[in-house]
């Protein structure tokens, strides 16, 4: 009796912990199931979202400006913006910037007046039709419009030189020196970002070259259409650097912006011309594009829940955006190379940047502190340390070009 006892209550024991067991054994795959959703949708999801900020071509040549700030009067010396806790640090911030609108553009410099709802700021209608109080408009960092002409004054020629993939357009300022300067733009890819340099390279009688390269408004598209950070693109400044020595120069200066730095660095890196690059001043270049990605990632919440994107996720979206975009991220760290670099650098750096992190020109300085003449910006996001300091930022351009002329 006590031994069918005994195993009565074993299987019921048995019986008791089948139902527990099975919880157990969904609640594992549930877990799973949700693990592999959230890293596969979502590392699908932001490996979308990093091919259209910043990989297609066609996403970046059909940017836009946002007009998000209100006017709320005008003179014809001066302008007073709407201010809230949405407007952007620019417009209250000190410094040149440029402001545009659908029918013209114009510079904001000096604050005149600030409170809590409202900036007043000395305006300077540069071209077009001045906005209207109630009409909306946009900061621009690039602080000049259209083309050197329109902008300074300065005549300028379009025309095009012959590149791997065919013509590509560029602007050209003629000067008397035999050192040509070449301007390598951006993602944004606009031929402004090299704005500017102009005056001061106009003065020191430098010929310009502002140029374009594959995938830009106007020129050949890769099979891909898709931005490579200069791991193709510097093929296109030799071709540019070969025009310019095919015309008169004898060395050249490159200025390099933003991704537009990355080329530069690998054209050094990679080019049979590059011992002919007297001197190169960068601002605020992508030197290694898994550490930006990684440093915008960081900034920016996941959908529905608002929390900060995990660095787990952006790393399976990485691995995701290289299967389905070719992105070679190892190849894409020239930090790893510049010591193999041998020309001077001025390099520019705003310490508030959003978009490429700082660390990485700090990383350029520290490994060549010989070749490097390192210039930071507190508070300046990105390519904004001119806008914060004109001044200082061209007569250090001129005095570190000037000292390094062949």
């Amino acid at each position: 009796m006590s031994t069918a006892t005994a195993a009565e209550k074993i299987g019921h024991g048995n019986l008791r912990k089948r139902p527990a067991l099975k919880a157990t054994k969904w609640a594992l795959i549930v877990l799973v199931a949700l693990v592999v959703l959230f890293y596969g949708g979502g590392g699908w999801y932001f490996s979308n979202k990093l091919y259209t900020l910043g990989l297609s071509g066609a996403a970046r040549r059909s940017l836009k400006p946002n007009y998000d700030l209100s006017v709320k009067s005008i003179t014809s010396s001066s302008i007073v913006l709407d201010v809230s806790s949405s407007t952007q640090y620019e417009a209250t911030s000190k410094g040149t910037w440029g402001l545009e609108w659908p029918t013209g553009y114009g510079q904001i410099t000096t604050i005149e007046d600030l409170t809590s709802k409202s900036v007043k700021r000395a305006f300077n209608l540069m071209t077009g039709i001045e906005p209207k109080p109630g009409q909306k408009v946009a900061i621009d960092s690039e602080a000049f419009p259209n083309n050197p002409k329109t902008a300074f004054g300065i005549n300028y020629q379009n025309g095009y030189y012959r590149g791997p993939l065919g013509n590509y357009p560029f602007w050209y300022i003629p000067g008397t020196s035999s050192t040509w300067a070449i301007t390598v733009h951006g993602n944004a890819m606009t031929l402004l970002d090299g704005m500017k340099a102009v005056p001061t390279l106009h003065s020191m009688g430098l010929p310009t070259l502002m140029i374009s390269y594959r995938n830009d408004p106007g020129a050949p598209q890769s099979k891909s259409d898709m931005l490579r950070y200069g791991l193709t693109e510097w093929q296109d400044l030799q071709a540019a650097v070969g025009y310019a020595l095919s015309h008169g120069a004898q060395h050249v200066v490159l200025l390099g912006y933003s991704m537009g730095g990355g080329i530069v660095t690998n054209f050094l890196l990679q080019s049979k011309l590059a011992d002919k690059v007297s001197a190169v001043v960068l601002d605020a270049p992508m030197e290694d594009f898994s550490a930006t990605v990684n440093f915008d990632a960081s900034e920016m919440s996941l959908p529905l829940v608002g929390v900060a994107v995990p660095q787990s996720l952006t790393d399976v979206a990485k691995s995701i955006s290289s299967w389905r975009y070719g992105v070679a991220w190892s190849r894409l760290n020239y930090l790893n190379e510049v010591k193999r670099l041998h020309t001077p650098i001025l390099l520019f750096q705003g310490l508030a940047d959003q978009t490429v992190p700082s660390a990485s020109s700090s990383a350029l300085a520290h490994d060549l502190p010989n070749l490097v003449t390192y210039v930071t910006t507190p508070g300046a996001g990105h390519l904004e340390s001119w806008n914060f300091n004109p001044k200082r930022y061209d007569s250090m351009m001129s005095s570190f070009i000037q000292a390094h002329l062949s």
